[in-house]
């Protein structure tokens, strides 16, 4: 009973603090520049990415490394 009671407040306490980041960070304006910044970065990650990876590594493709 106590373990189940435990996991209840645990889920609970999560849901708050998930609720108040999120209020936090879409109610302040710093909050929004942190926000905005994170999306930047993890848009420039994936277009240098795709551009590091510039051929396919599929199964298909002849000089796969897992393949071989």
């Amino acid at each position: 009973m106590w373990t189940m009671t435990f996991h209840r407040t645990c889920q609970v306490s999560g849901l708050v603090a998930a609720a108040t980041l999120a209020l936090v960070l879409l109610g302040t304006a710093t909050g929004r520049n942190a926000l905005a910044w994170v999306y930047l970065q993890s848009i420039g990650a994936m277009t240098n990415a795709t551009h590091i990876h510039s051929f396919p590594l599929d199964r298909s493709y002849p000089t796969c490394p897992q393949c071989m």
